[in-house]
């Protein structure tokens, strides 16, 4: 079960050196996805915990990856208001109103007068929940003193870097508002002006030509405000260049008020057992009304026998999330592959530097034939792990969880690699006879199970140039979600669908003029290969009376395909259409026989029509139309070689 692994995963990175940076609602400095910090600002903290404003800087690039801050939840769903009660500080601004980061400074007052929705007043409700800490209430008091202070920063904070830049005095700065104003303007007016786009930027802005900061009039610098959008991370160092994650006390009370908020002790005689009352985990009970619905008739009094937790695991959990919930995308699908590690005494490192390897750029093949990040995970060289968990999951979106959708558990990893190695070996064997059947010495693009599934199973297109091309789709993703996890577990033994899909993918593209046959053929030969049969499936299919006769067809057909400009379009492109029944087969035949007599053809087919007709009137087996149809469009499309086509014809 994922959830063991999930708490032992946890275990070790709670017990690690450097555990708090794993911890759920203790977040990093982000990045944007450029790796780029937002503006960082160091506010220096005075032995009294008051501030040294004037001593306020850029953070050190270098210095930027050790910076976090604390997103206090009630529940994982609790975002609304944002209540901040200690640490760094990560805001942002969107069009110039605070509507990014993790913290507001917008103020409502409710009918007590009280200040609501400002981070630090939300906070406030909290902190006597708290262990009493003389540290604690002095940073708070300090800070509650100086919040207009702060709120400056963090609303003008674009000018305050102008102003840190010119070596201006911070503390005046933050009590002159129209300075601050004016400082952000300028800055954000230096920003447009390095774009390529700046003179339509500008033009846009306000209304006519800008060429200089003088251009623009006092009262305008609130349009430049409003064009505004950027984070600042503000990071309190404190005395002998501590951060505030160094004061235990604090962040281990802090962290006991947060499992208080999401599990309480059960009311069973069980010693020491602990259930969630708040949603933290996508598989746990959490006894919400929107969490139980799985549970019909479900009373909250007996969740503790679905699952309860010793107080370590609480906090196992809450290290754990961060890490568990990361994956891979599965291209072109919503699906997240997420691959936790299993093996004995495994180390925060350990599971550390397999994430790590497991973000670095694909491992590619040491064959051009097969290329899959699907099987990546089971390369990675480290002694200790032994197994996979595998999880296949529905991302969710920024207010909704992801989903569990198929849960693999103890997958072997030496297994994986057998699997990995079969599927190459299929891979290089049908890659060559794709290089071959080409007759082309470059490289090919190598062959995967996504890609395969893919071209037989999406949706086939047509550009604007003619060409067809497949595009992803339900099917294709709901089918990946159904085999890949048949695949991991060596146990792919059938797969109905791709024929079918196949033969109508092919005849799409005959209909589109742009005729796939050959292209996906291999496609369709690799994914029959690496299922698990004692037979092969692919040679079934091709020894099979419905494809044999539907050989000889389409060798008859390939006579009027020079002859009849639709022909292909009409009839192959609509083959299945056509050959429904034996009966349907037996009609078809007798049109195309005809047209070759009307077309002077019938005299290098006379014997190809004979054998055929031997063969349907002893057809023996069940009629399949998709594996006649295979069988047709093979000869059917099958190139001539360059000798005298009269002597190919008659051998036909």
């Amino acid at each position: 079960m994922s959830l063991d692994t999930v708490l032992k995963i946890g275990e070790a990175l709670r017990l690690s050196d450097d555990s708090l940076k794993y911890f759920k609602y203790i977040e990093p400095c982000p990045t944007d996805n450029k790796g780029n910090y937002p503006l960082c600002i160091t506010i220096p903290v005075k032995e009294d915990f008051s501030f040294d404003w004037n001593g306020i800087k850029i953070t050190p690039e270098n210095e930027r990856d050790k910076l976090y801050y604390l997103k206090f939840k009630t529940s994982d769903s609790d975002n609304n208001p944002i209540k901040y009660l200690f640490g760094d500080i990560y805001f942002g601004l969107s069009k110039g109103e605070d509507r990014g980061g993790w913290y507001k400074i917008s103020r409502k007052k409710n009918k007590k007068g009280e200040v609501t929705n400002h981070s630090f007043y939300e906070g406030k409700k909290f902190i006597k929940e708290l262990k009493e800490s003389e540290i604690l209430n002095d940073f708070r008091k300090n800070f509650e003193e100086s919040i207009a202070l702060f709120d400056n920063i963090l609303k003008y904070h674009i000018g305050l870097k102008l102003l840190i830049n010119s070596n201006g005095n911070v503390f005046n700065f933050l009590q002159d508002e129209s300075k601050m104003l004016q400082f952000s303007a300028q800055q954000i007016f230096i920003d447009i002006l390095a774009k390529k786009s700046y003179k339509k930027d500008l033009q846009k802005l306000f209304k006519r030509d800008i060429e200089k900061w003088e251009d623009i009039n006092k009262d305008e610098y609130a349009t430049l405000m409003k064009s505004y959008s950027g984070n600042i991370f503000l990071h309190f160092e404190f005395p002998r260049k501590t951060s505030w994650l160094d004061y235990n006390l604090i962040i281990e009370s802090i962290l006991s008020l947060i499992y208080g908020k999401f599990v309480s002790i059960t009311t069973e005689s069980i010693e020491n057992q602990y259930v969630f009352n708040s949603y933290l985990y996508k598989n746990i009970c959490s006894g919400t009304d929107d969490n139980d619905i799985q549970f019909p008739m479900f009373k909250n009094l007996y969740k503790h026998k679905s699952k309860s937790f010793t107080h370590d695991d609480v906090q196992n959990l809450f290290y754990a999330l961060s890490y568990t919930n990361k994956g891979k995308m599965i291209q072109g699908t919503d699906i997240k592959l997420i691959v936790l590690p299993r093996g004995e005494n495994l180390t925060a490192k350990d599971y550390e530097d397999f994430q790590e390897k497991q973000n670095e750029v694909q491992i590619v093949a040491n064959n051009a034939s097969f290329n899959s990040s699907l099987f990546d995970f089971a390369e990675i060289e480290k002694a200790e792990i032994t197994a996979f968990d595998l999880i296949f999951t529905k991302k969710g979106g920024t207010t909704s969880p992801d989903k569990d959708l198929v849960e693999i558990s103890g997958v072997e990893k030496s297994k994986l690699r057998q699997i990995k190695e079969r599927i190459e070996d299929i891979a290089k064997d049908v890659y060559k006879k794709r290089k071959e059947f080409i007759n082309t010495e470059k490289d090919l693009i190598p062959l995967s199970p996504e890609n395969s599934f893919k071209n037989i199973l999406g949706n086939p297109l047509t550009d604007k140039s003619g060409k067809v091309k497949f595009d992803v789709n339900p099917k294709y993703q709901s089918h990946l979600l159904k085999v890949l996890p048949l695949i991991y577990s060596d146990s792919y033994f059938k797969d109905d669908m791709l024929l079918d899909s196949f033969i109508q993918n092919v005849e799409y593209s005959i209909r589109s003029g742009d005729s796939k046959y050959n292209f996906l053929k291999f496609d369709l030969i690799f994914l029959l290969k690496i299922q698990n049969n004692i037979n092969d499936k692919y040679m079934e299919i091709i020894q099979s009376e419905s494809y044999e006769i539907g050989l000889m067809l389409g060798a008859l057909a390939k006579n009027l395909s020079l002859e009849i400009n639709s022909f292909e379009k009409n009839y192959v492109g609509n083959l299945t259409r056509r050959i429904g029944t034996l009966s349907d087969f037996i009609k078809l035949k007798t049109d195309i026989e005809q047209k070759l007599i009307m077309h002077d053809k019938s005299k290098f087919t006379f014997q190809t029509s004979y054998d055929l007709a031997q063969k349907v009137k002893n057809f023996k087996s069940q009629y399949d139309r998709e594996e006649c149809a295979f069988g047709f469009m093979e000869s059917y499309f099958k190139p001539l070689p360059k000798s005298d086509k009269k002597e190919v014809l008659q051998n036909l």
